[in-house]
């Protein structure tokens, strides 16, 4: 048996080799078709016929399906559009933001405690770390009875705080999409109105999370079972509620209902979290008043001031990343849109 195709409308015909080479008509089209010469097929018990026939059309099936792109080619098709959209809208002079892998470089202790060394983190902590070494200068060289001295300082100081929790909280921004380096911010510093209601929201989550227990247990002096209370309670929730706050931007953040349902999706990672912050926060709580209750001779003190600022500078960085690192980890479980 001959199977070929109707070259008016392609509809699959059979007939018997014998008639190789003539004419006859589809019964399709009825459009004039010229018998084939076979070509090599399968064997199968087939009966032969003297007439054009149609084949019967096999069941239709989902090429999609049969049809597997190379991955390769598709990665390499998809970076190449993507370059090419950047290129155009750098073109434009518009800025894009940049895109991570979440791969790091060296293994990941050793990454996390490098997190602030981009020269981005490293004049970050020079900005924010110099306002207290400043002081301490201030303090030991220069009487503050000079006119005018202390607005100009503390405006400064007003200044700095403000780009430091805004900063702190970029990190964190930052390492959640898979940084693993103190970023470059885009399109330079923020203006001071984005600032300040960065920074107010995250004193919104301090204040309902952390100085209900820093009020009682600290200005009232009690440590009975309530005080104990309010401490879970900002260990708990603050950290997730820091997170919220810098990822949706967001009064969701302030609902301890929305950040239970969150520490309940990823309990375990979360627990894990809280407990390899802990010993940063203790150091950051720590050092200040291991400095303030010290009374070494003049160069170690003064030495232990400068390592004391730049500890308490660098480990903000440090506990932001992570923070950040944690979202990137359990973004699927966590679902907040970025």
């Amino acid at each position: 048996m001959i199977e070929f195709r109707c070259r008016h409308c392609h509809q699959k015909l059979r007939i018997a080799e014998k008639h190789v080479g003539r004419k006859s008509r589809c019964p399709r089209c009825k459009g004039e078709v010229r018998i084939p010469h076979p070509v090599a097929r399968e064997p199968g018990a087939e009966q032969e016929t003297d007439e054009l026939t149609l084949i019967e059309p096999p069941k239709p099936r989902d090429e999609a399906l049969l049809d597997v792109p190379d991955q390769q080619q598709v990665a390499a098709e998809h970076a190449e559009a993507h370059r090419q959209e950047r290129a155009m809208l750098e073109s434009l002079g518009i800025e894009t933001q940049p895109e991570y892998s979440g791969d790091r470089r060296l293994p990941a202790p050793i990454d996390v405690l490098l997190y602030p060394t981009s020269a981005a983190g490293l004049t970050s902590m020079a900005i924010i770390g110099g306002y207290p070494l400043l002081a301490y200068l201030l303090q030991r060289f220069v009487p503050f009875n000079v006119p005018l001295l202390g607005l100009p300082f503390f405006l400064l100081g007003l200044g700095i705080g403000l780009y430091a929790g805004w900063y702190f909280a970029e990190c964190v921004y930052d390492s959640a999409k898979g940084g693993t380096r103190a970023p470059l911010v885009f399109g330079g510093l923020a203006s001071w109105g984005e600032m300040w209601s960065r920074v107010l929201y995250l004193l919104a989550v301090y204040i309902v999370y952390v100085l209900p227990a820093i009020i009682y247990g600290v200005f009232l002096g009690r440590n009975d079972a309530a005080f104990w209370g309010l401490l879970a309670w900002a260990i708990v929730f603050f950290p997730m509620g820091l997170l919220a706050i810098v990822i949706l931007d967001s009064t969701s953040a302030l609902n301890p209902f929305f950040l239970l349902a969150s520490i309940l999706r990823t309990f375990f990672a979360y627990i894990g979290l809280l407990i390899l912050m802990a010993p940063l926060a203790g150091l950051f709580w720590l050092i200040p008043r291991l400095l303030a209750d010290g009374d070494e001779g003049q160069e170690t003190s003064a030495l232990l001031v400068i390592v004391g600022i730049a500890s308490t500078t660098y480990l903000p960085f440090v506990m932001a990343h992570l923070l950040g690192r944690f979202y990137w980890r359990h973004r699927n479980s966590l679902d907040w849109g970025l």
